[in-house]
């Protein structure tokens, strides 16, 4: 059965009264905006500095494998440590990791990108659960789907300003610029961040006496417990898993895409940026639009996110084909129109259906295995440029075939659990 909650907050409602989650808000826009700076210098220079598609690939792998190593443990984390604590340590050790980036210089240091890589993305692992649990401790259910959808609008109005703004900067002002001001960034947010006021997490009395509930062991035996009992759950883990299928791939592609078949302005810094400026408009627009269109009633979140996959499925294949840059652009924004969908929506309605002491294990479960995904993409495509010498835009054809399966599933998922609840 739905829940039964009360008309949904407005977006301006909720960031007027609602201080803690402003404040959570504001940290997430001047981070965001420095990463995507990193990432589009360091996309750039790989491609450079090795003239490899992998390279970028191997990059990506450095960036998702974090989520999957440490992401049980990162939840068990978010959910017995005091969150906000966890994020502010999290950004302030991520403002040094960014300022090593400086020292690459040359091919030789290479390795160096995806050590210094993996190093912050284990932080941001540890980062985003507690984050996203956060956001639900700090929202009534009213405010819930109106939170995530400010978040991931935020999310990808800085990936689409954050990229255009860091291509032309790595372009014109080098790229030492462009990981200075990412690190100014995590710094920046740690202060905001200090001054949100987010609720302590009540926990049940346990008896920390056994050493398997030190280790946490308990805690990640209980939020496995929760999904397997728990089939809505696991279908929404399922969901992100099943777009990551294309999503490894398709990252590393915007890339080669950008510095190979769409380059402008002669320097692949700002073809991969308007790529990925595109990526974010269409990420932004996505779970607003279908608000709009729906409601926030938890039938329509899960029936969006199946159309969603559909969406994608689209837009990846108008991407393969597309004659210039300007198509590419919008048929990356149909994309993501979708994937944002799913994401959010997804969000939404883990922190609906979770009580608040578990959030963070579930949303780390989500996270593995959707990074896991993520990996298996990126590898697959990186090698199927290089040591079989596919052509960029079949592979792209590939990977939009990819979704057709998830979108299946998660019809046939929603399906059963329908039948379930009536």
């Amino acid at each position: 059965m739905e829940a039964s909650i009360g008309p949904a907050v407005g977006y301006g409602a909720l960031l007027r009264t609602n201080k803690a989650y402003r404040r959570l808000w504001l940290g997430a826009i001047v981070s965001l905006a420095g990463d995507w700076f990193t990432t589009v210098a360091l996309f750039s220079m790989l491609l450079e500095f090795t003239g490899r598609a992998e390279s970028v690939g191997f990059a990506l792998i450095a960036r998702f494998l974090p989520a999957a190593l440490f992401g049980p443990l990162a939840g068990v984390v978010a959910d017995r440590l005091p969150r906000k604590k966890v994020m502010i340590a999290c950004d302030l050790l991520r403002v040094f990791v960014v300022l090593g980036f400086i020292l690459v210089k040359d091919r030789s240091d290479v390795g160096l990108v995806y050590l210094l890589t993996f190093v912050q993305l284990t932080l941001s692992a540890f980062f985003d659960p507690a984050e996203q649990a956060a956001i639900g401790a700090v929202t009534t259910p009213e405010e819930v789907v109106t939170a995530n959808t400010i978040h991931a609008a935020t999310w990808s109005a800085m990936l689409s300003l954050g990229a255009m703004a860091g291509g032309l900067v790595t372009a014109y002002f080098g790229r030492t610029t462009a990981f200075v001001i990412d690190a100014f960034s995590f710094a920046a947010s740690a202060i905001l961040i200090s001054r949100a006021a987010i609720p302590a997490i009540v926990h049940r009395p346990a008896d920390r006496k056994r050493w398997t509930t030190l280790l946490g062991i308990d805690d990640l035996l209980e939020g496995l417990a929760l999904l397997q009992r728990e089939r809505r759950l696991r279908g929404l883990l399922m969901a992100k898993a099943g777009w990551g299928l294309a999503g490894g791939g398709a990252f590393l592609l915007y890339a080669v895409f950008g510095e190979r078949v769409f380059t402008t302005g002669g320097s692949a810094a700002t073809g991969i940026g308007v790529l990925y400026g595109a990526r974010g408009l269409g990420a932004l627009l996505g779970p607003v639009l279908a608000r709009r269109y729906g409601g926030d009633g938890e039938a329509w979140l899960q029936r969006a996110i199946g159309l969603s996959f559909f969406l994608a499925i689209g837009g990846y294949a108008s991407f393969a084909f597309a004659p210039n840059v300007w198509v590419g652009m919008i048929a990356l924004a149909v994309v993501h129109l979708g994937v944002s969908t799913i994401w959010v929506f997804s969000n939404a309605l883990v922190n609906l259906w979770v009580p608040d002491a578990m959030r963070g294990r579930v949303f780390a479960a989500d996270m593995t295995v959707f990074t896991l995904m993520l990996i298996g993409s990126s590898y697959v495509t990186g090698f199927a440029l290089d040591v079989w010498g596919l052509d960029p835009r079949l592979m792209m054809a590939i990977l939009a075939l990819s979704q057709v399966l998830p979108a299946i599933a998660w019809r046939l998922s929603q399906r059963r659990t329908l039948a379930v609840a009536t």
